[in-house]
């Protein structure tokens, strides 16, 4: 691995505030260290945590912060992700919805041809999220998925059912919801964009059902929504968590908060969804 010598300077405090918020794993926190970034000569910080491979690189700037993430075989030149933002929280948001799914898919090509490892793997980070859950009060169950190579861990919690599936060597996370329309609303934000200062104007009139009009008005102000061929929505960019809601089973049905809703979301990062246990056990 091609590495940079630490510089004198101490490690910015926005890099200690961010590793104090992102979330352990096997009780292992993110420590902290000096670090010279190959693309800037601003103070940066190399997290690291102990059991986990590679690394997180922040780089702070007086208006934006650089993230980068780091293996053996991958030194970063430029930031992989660059925010207009400087508060800990949302750079803890990004960096959990963008930048650490990126870091587990690299590590993970280490074992993906390897079925038995792959399955250790899949099984370990699942329990990373039912052990999460747990420990707020909600019952989980372990499972084969359906799939080919596939385990799930499910609960249930204030009427909504929550599934999280893993498939092969990929740790990336497809989460289900299931539930009353007001209360899957409040989680999906939890995984999309901060909402833009302003809201865009979406024509939901193009939305077939009367539930598919309720559901892309709330997800609109997060990120783009389409309707798909069979009536259900997609949401999302490839680019981070992207979903679809189902189409409801009676599309001029009229739609209450308490209205039955699935919607699915791919590309989870397993320490985003730890990150909000709580939020989902309570």
């Amino acid at each position: 691995m091609a590495t940079a010598t630490a510089p004198a300077t101490a490690s910015p405090a926005l890099a200690h505030s961010v590793a104090k918020r992102l979330p352990h794993r096997d009780g292992n926190a993110w420590k902290v260290a000096p670090y010279a970034a190959w693309w800037t000569t601003r103070p940066a910080a190399r997290l690291t945590q102990a059991g986990r491979p590679g690394a997180l690189i922040l780089a702070v700037h007086p208006w934006r912060t650089d993230i980068a993430w780091q293996l053996d075989d991958r030194e970063p030149y430029e930031p992989d992700l660059a925010l207009d933002r400087m508060a800990p929280e949302p750079v803890v948001r990004e960096t959990l919805r963008l930048v650490l799914p990126r870091l587990d898919d690299a590590a993970a090509l280490a074992y993906s041809d390897r079925p038995s490892e792959a399955e250790n793997a899949r099984l370990r980070h699942l329990n990373l999220v039912g052990s999460a859950v747990r420990a707020h009060g909600a019952a989980t169950l372990y499972r084969v998925g359906d799939q080919p190579n596939s385990h799930v861990v499910a609960w249930g919690n204030a009427g909504l059912q929550y599934t999280v599936t893993l498939v092969g060597a990929n740790p990336a996370c497809d989460l289900s919801v299931t539930g009353p329309v007001a209360s899957v609303e409040r989680v999906l934000p939890l995984f999309l964009p901060e909402p833009p200062a302003q809201t865009p104007r979406f024509p939901v009139r193009s939305i077939t059902s009367r539930l598919g009009r309720r559901v892309a008005a709330h997800l609109v102000q997060y990120t783009d929504v389409d309707q798909l061929d069979d009536g259900g929505l997609g949401f999302g960019a490839a680019t981070g968590p992207f979903g679809y809601v189902a189409p409801p089973t009676d599309p001029v049905a009229r739609v209450r908060d308490t209205t039955p809703v699935v919607a699915e979301l791919h590309g989870v990062g397993v320490d985003h969804l730890v990150h909000h246990a709580a939020a989902f056990a309570r």
